[in-house]
């Protein structure tokens, strides 16, 4: 079967998941909001709460959560400039 080329937006994603799906997107809002508090006002530009590592970008109208990861994986280069996900410890990081 032929891939479509057709792309799906992330607010269509979004939009998708509150209408369709039926799920509450204020409350999840709210919900992050709540679990990385403590560390935006302490200054922090990421937090790890039960295993999951929230990134925090200052925003013209303060701190934003701009993502959400699997605190196990961390964000790589590949020589093409791909972005991916390898295992933490297994870069060239020492860290």
């Amino acid at each position: 079967m032929k891939r479509s080329r057709l792309r799906v937006s992330d607010h269509a994603v979004l939009r998708y998941l509150e209408r369709v799906g039926g799920f509450d997107i204020e409350r999840l809002r709210r919900e992050i909001a709540r679990r990385v508090e403590t560390a935006v006002q302490a200054g922090a530009c990421g937090v790890v709460v039960d295993g999951w590592s929230f990134r925090i970008k200052d925003g013209p109208q303060g701190p934003v959560v701009t993502t959400v990861l699997d605190a196990d994986w961390r964000r790589g280069s590949d020589p093409a400039g791909e972005e991916t996900r390898v295992p933490a410890g297994d870069g060239d990081d020492p860290a």
